[in-house]
């Protein structure tokens, strides 16, 4: 599993893609993740490859495009679920666990992933209300997932 704590949450979102970055810190990262994904393809996009949410890791052997199969937001715990072969071409084993370190950013996460995983019609699992994840993360503990 590759891991990291975000210091640093960034989304962005325009009249063609959803970004979403992750980093280990604001000012020099070690450990990163970046989500990124198209609003509509094209021919070109579809005849690359290149037509599903586009994911690169600090430290992956390569980025991937298509590969994700579930994402999860439970509390601080973002939790995103690969395939076997895009594990292989990430250079990770399982999948990627991210723990916020605050709930600042929430909300935009939160509705970007969500975007990203309708486009592109993926399980996403989701905490109930942010009270829920105030008290979870405060007591220690998870939500069923």
């Amino acid at each position: 599993m590759y891991e990291l704590i975000a210091e640093l949450v960034f989304v962005e979102e325009n009249d063609y893609c959803v970004v979403v970055g992750l980093a280990d810190s604001s000012t020099d990262p070690s450990r990163y993740v970046i989500l990124q994904n198209a609003k509509a393809y094209d021919d070109q996009d579809r005849e690359l490859g290149m037509d599903h949410a586009h994911l690169e890791v600090g430290g992956g052997l390569e980025p991937c495009y298509g590969g994700l199969e579930r994402v999860s937001l439970l509390g601080m715990e973002l939790e995103l679920l690969l395939s076997d072969v895009e594990q292989r071409r990430l250079g990770i084993k399982g999948g990627i666990a991210v723990t916020l370190k605050t709930l600042d950013s929430r909300g935009p996460l939160e509705a970007a992933l969500g975007q990203i995983c309708a486009l592109e019609k993926i399980a996403f699992a989701l905490s109930a209300t942010a009270e829920a994840d105030c008290l979870t993360v405060q007591q220690g503990l998870r939500q069923p997932g």
